[in-house]
């Protein structure tokens, strides 16, 4: 905020956040449209690299790059590459666009990493006794819609109830999720019992998972409830949402499911990214996950 209690402006945050005032137009439109948290991650991306190299993009070079890369030794692998594939897109798309004179990304390399993804898919009793252990009954039915449908983290939590469609006891949720792409999503009998439990507003707009305000559930206190079901499960520290999604991915393929059926729920553009979980049997019902919880 600045005096008088007015917002700041777009280039106003851009002078204490690393980017350069010149350069604001070109971040501010590479990510029009998007999607909010892609928004927070790959401007505070960019503003690391910003002022690590200390100078406006039209003067970074390849060796910037390649310091800031080397800079992050200590860094995952996983983080490194995704922090330097938002900066690429940002130097490619102002060459592009005539913002900067030259691709100073378009030389650099960016090595493939070690696949762990084994490392954070959870057995299902693990995921069903990390459920279990939530006693609130709100904080347990967002437990249960993640790992019940493989949503996102903010994907559930913007979820509302003029966003479910019943059927056959169960639901279809109509997910507006990354890229801008809408998908519907089934949401079984047992899930959906659950979420009509904690209802506490009848309005098609009220949030499906409700804060402890009956408001909007936030993304960030959506963290803290899964972090600190995890913690209670004895699970790794970096245990997230997203490992709740990938058990979502690998448990239906291990249950039978036709691997389309999961592409599709989960929203994957590419059929690789979800035949990466498993090779699974066609079916034509997705199983009830939650069954047994």
């Amino acid at each position: 905020m600045v005096s008088g209690g007015q917002p700041r402006s777009a280039a106003q945050a851009g002078s204490d956040d690393g980017i350069k005032l010149p350069d604001n137009p070109l971040v501010k439109t590479w990510l029009h449209n998007r999607s909010g948290n892609t928004v927070r991650a790959y401007r505070a991306n960019v503003a690391e690299f910003a002022r690590f190299v200390g100078k406006p993009f039209a003067e970074v070079a390849l060796e910037d790059l390649q310091a800031w890369h080397d800079s992050m030794s200590g860094a995952a692998d996983a983080t490194r590459r995704r922090k330097l594939s938002a900066l690429k897109s940002l130097l490619t798309y102002g060459h592009k666009l005539g913002f900067l004179p030259h691709d100073a990304g378009m030389a650099f390399r960016l090595e493939r990493g070690r696949d762990n993804l084994n490392e954070r898919i959870l057995t299902r009793p693990k995921v069903l006794a990390m459920i279990a252990a939530e006693r609130d009954a709100r904080r347990h039915a967002l437990l249960a819609l993640l790992y019940g449908t493989g949503l996102r983290l903010s994907e559930a939590c913007a979820l509302k109830w003029r966003d479910l469609t019943r059927r056959q006891g169960g639901a279809i949720a109509t997910v507006f999720g990354k890229g801008g792409k809408t998908r519907h999503v089934q949401v079984s009998p047992s899930l959906f019992k659950e979420l009509v439990a904690v209802r506490v507003d009848s309005v098609p707009d009220a949030p499906v998972i409700p804060g402890h305000d009956g408001g909007p559930l936030h993304v960030r206190a959506a963290h803290r409830v899964v972090k600190r079901a995890a913690k209670r499960a004895g699970l790794a520290e970096d245990a997230s949402a997203h490992w709740l999604r990938h058990a979502f991915a690998s448990h239906q393929l291990d249950a039978g499911q036709n691997v389309h059926w999961v592409q599709a729920q989960l929203g994957h553009s590419s059929l690789a990214t979800t035949t990466r979980y498993s090779h699974a049997s066609a079916e034509t019902v997705g199983a009830d996950l939650l069954n047994g919880l």
